[in-house]
């Protein structure tokens, strides 16, 4: 819970970190309360929505797919933005995407993982719609994701597993995902299944 109330703090603009998520003294230590995130996960317009498949036949591990989300995060902001953009003390400057891991439901064998990918459009370095450059990131995610070969800490090489990415192009679409996202964070079991990609 400390580590999103600060990476909370860190994103929003200064004028909005007070009092936006409050720790209810009748929450379970580590539990986030559903509510007030979902109302500030509101406040931000998101580009992208991904969905990260494992198989029986292409497993990944949680560790991994953080791990590999954080390389391709690191990846786009210096393909759109440049070396430049770790210096930067706005959050909101840069690309950044928020994880939500969700067990596997209705037929579903495996663990899967939602993204909620952020996009900075007035510091991307390719000039068009924001519609435009949405689909060259999408494009270029998809890319990255294929490419990046996939070996586990045994140095055995894997394939990669599906990723399905959908534009978002509303605010309204943004709220959707976002909400469907994170519907199951206050249940005890997916305390930990939050992560941000920076």
């Amino acid at each position: 819970m400390d580590l999103i109330l600060r990476k909370q703090n860190e994103v929003l603009p200064p004028k909005n970190t007070t009092s936006v998520l409050d720790i209810n003294r009748y929450l379970l230590s580590g539990q986030t309360p559903k509510d007030p995130f979902q109302d500030w996960l509101d406040t931000f317009q998101f580009g992208l929505f991904h969905t990260v498949e494992p198989t029986p036949s292409s497993p990944m591990k949680d560790d991994d797919m953080k791990q590999r989300v954080r390389e391709i995060d690191h990846r786009i902001n210096k393909h759109f933005i440049g070396n430049k953009y770790p210096g930067f003390k706005n959050k909101m400057d840069r690309f950044w995407l928020m994880g939500f891991f969700e067990d596997g439901h209705r037929g579903r064998l495996t663990r899967h993982l939602h993204l909620l990918h952020y996009i900075p459009y007035d510091q991307v370095n390719v000039k068009g719609s924001k519609s435009f450059q949405r689909n060259m990131v999408k494009n270029h995610f998809q890319f990255l994701w294929s490419s990046i070969p996939y070996t586990t800490y045994l140095n055995e090489n894997r394939p990669v597993c599906p990723l399905h990415i959908e534009t978002i192009s509303t605010k309204k679409d943004s709220v959707s995902v976002s909400r469907y996202s994170s519907k199951e964070i206050h249940q005890q079991r997916n305390y930990d299944d939050i992560f941000f990609s920076y």
